[in-house]
């Protein structure tokens, strides 16, 4: 998981950091060209679970194109996707739990 990105509920603004997680995948991307991962967002439950996914998935790609324009990693080596509320690590009665809801996650998907 992708520690210390900030998104408010109902938002996929990806802040201008700085992102040391995101420092250390964007290195280890760029030391291992052969690297091809899924960013999986996440959403806390507030609201509806389709526009849930869709907000995921929308931070998921706004890490994804951060990845892209500040560090060079190629488009075809990163996929955005999105999961909405459906796997969350916290609860959704707390603003703590609701919060640590709202991430995006790596997943590799080859190392070839």
């Amino acid at each position: 998981m992708l520690e210390r990105l900030e998104f408010e509920t109902g938002t996929s603004d990806l802040g201008p950091g700085p992102y040391a997680t995101l420092e250390r995948l964007a290195e280890l991307l760029t030391a291992e060209p052969a690297l091809r991962i899924a960013l999986v967002g996440h959403t806390d439950a507030v609201g509806g679970l389709e526009d849930n996914i869709a907000l995921s998935r929308k931070r998921a790609e706004a890490v994804r194109q951060w990845l892209i324009d500040g560090h060079g990693v190629a488009s075809d080596r990163l996929e955005a996707r999105g999961a909405g509320y459906l796997a969350p690590r916290a609860s959704n009665l707390t603003e703590s739990g609701r919060e640590a809801n709202r991430r995006v996650e790596v997943v590799l998907l080859s190392a070839e």
